[in-house]
């Protein structure tokens, strides 16, 4: 049994594994960034460093999230950085059967390649996402470029 971090973004439902997330934040007061995609919110202070916020509702739907008392950051270990996710809401922590998770039949196809599987529950479907794959090659290179300034 896998626990997971379960949050909704733009109406649908997805989870990411507990081990690859840091923490929840609630979102803070944003530094905008000139000339980025329009996903990348912006980024806040974070530790040592600048950490990158990433509109999840954007980036999947491109549909801007709001942002309410609900309004969550993720924190996510993301290839070796930490990005923060913007999410409408996260749900709570669960713990979810192999059996209820069904993985894509053409896995391998380009589109939605981050979802790696489809989590069967009384209240819907809920999307699992591989964080690694969450970006294109261009969209990698941004955020690293803006977490390493």
């Amino acid at each position: 049994m896998e626990k997971f971090v379960v949050f909704s973004s733009s109406g649908q439902s997805f989870a990411i594994p507990i081990e690859v997330t840091e923490k929840i934040i609630h979102v803070e007061e944003l530094t905008r960034i000139p000339d980025t995609s329009s996903y990348v919110l912006g980024a806040i202070d974070y530790g040592e460093g600048i950490l990158p916020i990433v509109d999840l509702g954007e980036r999947f739907f491109q549909n801007k999230t709001e942002i309410t008392a609900d309004t969550k950051v993720i924190v996510i270990n993301w290839q070796e950085k930490k990005i923060g996710l913007a999410v409408d809401k996260v749900t709570n922590i669960q713990s979810f059967e192999s059996a209820d998770q069904e993985s894509p039949e053409n896995a391998d196809q380009k589109a939605a390649s981050y979802v790696v599987a489809f989590i069967r529950t009384e209240e819907g479907i809920i999307l699992q996402l591989d964080v690694d794959s969450i970006f294109s090659k261009d969209g990698v290179q941004e955020l690293v470029s803006l977490i390493n300034r």
